[in-house]
């Protein structure tokens, strides 16, 4: 895993942090450790980007093949015994 260090923080900004971190009852290290990874993540717009992306390389399926691919799922589904315990999704 990676460390950082911050340097240069206001007396005032570093105080109210760690103030923040007690009021939620975290540290202030597990509270950064929040922050920064929440800051990491995708924002909206590059998860649409991704979405996008994934779509644009995606071969449009119309209607009526997508109820025969649901069908067939169904059938095959359907054509497998059942066995309580064993098949239950959990």
């Amino acid at each position: 895993m990676g460390s950082m260090v911050i340097r240069n923080l206001p007396d005032d900004v570093v105080e109210s942090f760690k103030a923040r971190a007690k009021a939620k009852g975290q540290s202030a290290e597990q509270l950064a450790r929040d922050v920064i990874t929440r800051e990491a993540g995708m924002t909206r717009d590059e998860a649409w980007a991704a979405i996008d992306a994934i779509r644009a390389r995606s071969k449009p399926v119309d209607l009526e093949t997508a109820l025969r691919i649901m069908n067939e799922a169904r059938e095959e589904r359907d054509a497998r015994p059942f066995l309580p315990g064993v098949d239950d999704d959990r």
